[in-house]
């Protein structure tokens, strides 16, 4: 009895154990189906991780042309070494000492090795890094035979950015260079984590990058437990979108003749055409080569160099450039004088060299006076009296309407990036900036374009071709457009008003004493019409005027006057206008009037 109660408790113990074993085969084969059956994707793909690399591929930027088709901004091949630092690590290796390796066969700066270290803390450790461009084939064999060396160390074939011109457009183009922090944070493109990408940062490169950079590329590739590269899976690739070219409006030739013509200065000039609005030239200078923002060697000196340069090269003058206008404004206000009927286009005015107002005296730049003069005479010899004594009679709101209404005072809508508004004073203006009230005397000084009135070169070209296209509001443009020509709305302004300053413009240049006789040509029958302008940046005082006004010359070269031309041409059937700004030029007649007779000579002789 007791032995079959014992075989009876054995074999009780015996189920349960069996039981628990089947228990736990039943768990671990649930386990097993889950992970070979239900899980088996997640977990092959977690496996690929180990062994498949997504490599991104940079997308070719897009070029930039002028208006011919000349390209301006290339892609040429360049190699390079990258880094992926995820490779490095995984062989229990530090990126330092992969650095000083590769230091060992590359001459690597301290710097160059803290940037790498620097762009690592920025992106993911999955991305490449850029340690060093522009290698020859000599140093490349280096690294190729030390690949084993080398883990998670890359030579690779690329394009990087060229301006086969150099400094010839500058400013318009632009430049591209390393991704900031700032760009990373704020776009989620995955292209911007590529080693050594560049993006625009000023001109047309900055504007236009989204379009320029495209979008980028991938290959599969096979790696095996050192990173070596086994297999690229042709089949897993996806194309690059190259980036969108542009087209410009400028001419190429224009540009090298004026950089050539002007370099030696500190100034800015424009050609426009005068219905479609395309910017033909654009310079300002001194300038810079965009290309030392690629070389690693000389950037960092160039650019302190340019930096610290007086003149401002990094300043595109002809958009951001801030000046009173002088006697190119004097349009305006005759032109105001004329709508408000405060004179008729046969108004003459007698200048005996001065004018006294209330307590103020104010002073013709020629001290014996012009005479008695109309308005046609006062334009071509630029008599200031003529305007102080109408600007007496015009409020000034009347005159910064009629600048309103010619481009002056609001931005010109260039595609161009830190275009400067530039201002005209008013009444309100006066109170509300300078908690002032406004006096007649502002007026007069405001008259003939000194004062708080500031506009920049493209506004002057704006308000040129505007008066030459026969009062239509014309808008600069430096991207070609698809259309030769676009509509500007009529400006309503009396054709009779045009014409007349019109005549006066064209006397300033061809007439007997004309201030802008300098700026004459006869080009085949085709001449041009212009007005100087002459602006003080510096008070003459009354102790001056009576012992003698110092001579420009004797002026050190910051204190001397500034030197503007406003013109266009053909003056029958025109179709091209011109602004020139010299800063400290001493004047308008001497300096900048030359400059744009000859600007406008070679752009006939191109256009014709």
């Amino acid at each position: 009895m007791r032995d079959a109660e014992l075989v009876k408790v054995f074999n009780r113990r015996a189920l349960i154990v069996a039981g628990g074993e089947l228990f736990l085969f039943s768990i671990l084969a649930g386990r097993l189906y889950q992970l070979q059956i239900l899980e088996s994707d997640k977990y092959k793909k977690l496996s690929e991780r180990n062994s498949v690399r997504i490599k991104l591929i940079t997308p070719p930027r897009g070029i930039i042309k002028d208006r011919f088709n000349v390209e301006m901004a290339i892609n040429v091949n360049s190699y390079g070494i990258q880094m992926i630092p995820e490779e490095v690590t995984a062989r229990g290796l530090s990126v330092e000492e992969i650095l000083n390796r590769i230091s060992q066969l590359i001459p690597l700066t301290d710097k160059e090795k803290e940037k790498v270290l620097n762009n690592i803390k920025k992106k993911r450790a999955f991305f490449p890094v850029f340690i060093k461009n522009n290698l020859g084939w000599e140093e490349m064999a280096k690294l190729q035979v030390k690949n084993l060396d080398f883990t998670g160390v890359y030579v690779e074939e690329g394009k990087r950015r060229f301006y086969p011109y150099n400094e010839v457009a500058a400013h318009v183009i632009g430049y591209v260079s390393d991704v900031s922090e700032q760009e990373l944070k704020k776009d989620p493109d995955p292209v911007l984590q590529l080693p050594d990408f560049k993006t625009g940062k000023a001109g047309v490169e900055k504007l236009m990058d989204k379009q320029l950079r495209g979008s980028a590329g991938e290959t599969m590739q096979i790696v095996n437990s050192v990173g070596r590269v086994i297999e690229t899976l042709d089949d897993k690739r996806k194309k690059t979108t190259p980036g969108q070219n542009i087209v410009l409006t400028i001419d190429k030739r224009l540009q090298e003749y004026a950089l050539n013509r002007i370099k030696e200065e500190s100034a800015s000039a424009i050609i426009m055409d005068i219905y479609n609005g395309d910017i033909l030239m654009m310079i300002s200078v001194p300038t810079y080569n965009p290309n030392i923002f690629l070389s690693e060697d000389k950037s960092a000196e160039e650019f302190n160099k340019l930096l610290n340069n007086p003149r401002h090269p990094f300043i595109n003058k002809a958009i951001e450039g801030l000046y009173a206008p002088g006697s190119t404004f004097k349009m305006m206000t005759a032109l105001a004088a004329l709508h408000e009927g405060k004179i008729k286009t046969s108004t003459k005015i007698n200048c005996t060299g001065h004018m006294d107002y209330g307590d103020g005296r104010y002073h013709c730049w020629k001290t014996s006076g012009h005479g008695l003069l109309d308005l046609e005479q006062s334009l071509q010899h630029s008599c200031d009296i003529f305007y102080y004594t109408i600007a007496t009679k015009l409020p000034m709101d009347s005159i910064q309407e009629m600048a309103y209404k010619f481009g002056f005072g609001d931005y010109t809508g260039i595609e161009l990036a830190n275009e400067k508004k530039g201002q005209v004073p008013s009444v309100d203006w006066k109170r509300n900036y300078k908690s002032e009230n406004w006096y007649t005397g502002d007026t007069i000084t405001a008259s003939i374009g000194q004062g708080y009135t500031l506009v920049t070169p493209i506004q002057l070209a704006v308000m040129t071709s505007r008066i030459a296209n026969g009062g239509f509001a014309v808008k600069p443009r430096i991207l070609k457009g698809e259309f030769e020509n676009v509509f500007f709305p009529q400006m309503n302004i009396d054709a009779n008003y045009l014409n007349i300053i019109k005549k006066g413009m064209f006397s300033v240049v061809n007439k007997p004493n004309g201030t802008g006789k300098t700026a004459s040509f006869n080009y085949n029958g085709k001449q041009m019409a212009g007005k100087t302008g002459t602006t003080q940046v510096r008070r003459i005082s009354r102790e001056e005027r009576l012992t003698g006004v110092i001579k420009q010359d004797d002026l050190p070269w910051k204190y001397r006057n500034h030197a503007l031309f406003v013109g266009y041409a053909p003056y029958k059937n025109p179709r091209y206008a011109i602004s020139v700004v010299v800063e400290h030029g001493k004047s308008g007649s001497g300096t900048a009037a030359p400059i744009a007779r000859d600007l406008m000579m070679k752009t006939l002789e191109l256009y014709s």
